[in-house]
């Protein structure tokens, strides 16, 4: 049986139970390494020319979170086919019958709380374009204050937590200051 035709686990407690807490947090550090280095290829990240292409970041981040970066980029023409190319007016627009749908879908990680995100922030996306013309200039709104903006995104946007949030700023470019993880993944690859 294909692995993609499993239902995924709800949540990674089982797996980090069985092991010691050095392997957790030893375990923790390479998933989040893993995504750092998928974020931050060659430390150019380029700033998306749209609130399409935030979104289509912001969502292949919250893929993303709890598996191999890879699995998620694998499956880039599935996830552009069944988020309508990621625009957000219409994905906002999605219906119960679409989660359905999606949860169907082999081409795209079938995670249904992750999809349920996916549809609220295409609304949110929308809002902030509303509220401050662009997501970019809801980015430039809060100045150098990373712990403002990030704690805004995880209260704003569905399944956005500290490390999704992290990641998804490397990725369109904004200046963060590393965090210590960050400072070792740097170090080791001498940029």
């Amino acid at each position: 049986m294909s692995p993609w035709k499993a239902t995924p686990p709800k949540d990674d407690r089982g797996y980090f139970e069985s092991m010691t807490t050095s392997s957790r947090k030893s375990e923790r550090l390479n998933r989040q390494m893993m995504r750092f280095e998928q974020a931050m290829p060659h430390w150019k990240a380029t700033p998306p020319k749209d609130d399409r292409e935030y979104f289509e970041r912001m969502t292949t981040h919250l893929f993303s979170a709890g598996l191999n970066w890879k699995v998620v980029e694998n499956k880039k023409a599935g996830f552009d086919r069944a988020f309508s190319n990621f625009s957000p007016t219409k994905v906002a627009k999605f219906t119960e019958r679409d989660v359905k749908r999606l949860m169907e879908d082999a081409e795209i990680v079938r995670n249904e709380k992750k999809i349920r995100a996916t549809i609220h922030n295409a609304a949110q996306i929308l809002e902030v374009e509303k509220e401050y013309g662009s997501f970019n200039e809801y980015l430039r709104h809060f100045g150098k204050s990373e712990e403002k903006l990030q704690k805004d995104l995880q209260e704003r946007f569905h399944h956005m937590g500290v490390s999704t949030a992290r990641m998804f700023l490397w990725s369109v470019g904004f200046p963060l200051t590393p965090n210590s993880e960050e400072k070792k993944w740097m170090a080791s690859h001498e940029m």
